[in-house]
């Protein structure tokens, strides 16, 4: 039951964690740190305030734990999402479903080239299955499904364009 009770807070500490979160994104402009950190904080102590009267207040320190495991994961899927080289080749697909490798190369780092980079990351998610490469390159299913997840992920997080 104490794992159980454990769990509830660790996932309503991810609720209000996520959701701050978020509104800190749209409504102020800070450094990715601090837009981070702060939620991180203002969650465990709403967490703490509303459970200070109750006898989970005793299991809010084991909740801790996860709520800092919970901190460096999601911090490294934000920074992944942002700065994946490799995933920001999955966003060039917006619009169409098949590109060239010119199209890829031109849009590719807005532009710049990097084409050892891009060759990289496309043997990368070609071995993955996550793409095909013949003449042209096109999507598998399953990457239409990490391509759409992706996208809307950078939505959400509000992530301009990448790479």
């Amino acid at each position: 039951m104490t794992i159980l009770l454990i769990i509830l807070l660790s996932s309503i500490f991810t609720i209000l964690f996520a959701t701050l979160h978020l509104l800190f994104i749209y409504l102020f402009s800070f450094k990715k740190t601090i837009e981070i950190l702060i939620p991180f904080i203002l969650s465990n102590l709403i967490l703490i305030y509303f459970v200070r009267e109750t006898e989970l207040y005793k299991l809010f320190y084991n909740s801790f734990i996860i709520n800092f495991a919970i901190l460096i994961l999601y911090w490294n899927v934000f920074l992944f999402i942002e700065r994946g080289f490799t995933l920001s080749i999955l966003g060039l697909f917006k619009k169409k479903r098949k590109l060239s490798y010119k199209e890829l190369i031109k849009n590719y780092a807005d532009g710049k080239g990097a084409r050892w980079k891009l060759v990289i990351g496309l043997n990368r998610i070609n071995q993955l299955k996550i793409i095909r490469i013949n003449k042209k390159i096109s999507l598998t299913p399953l990457g239409r499904f990490l391509s759409i997840i992706l996208i809307f992920l950078r939505k959400i997080l509000a992530i301009r364009d990448f790479g």
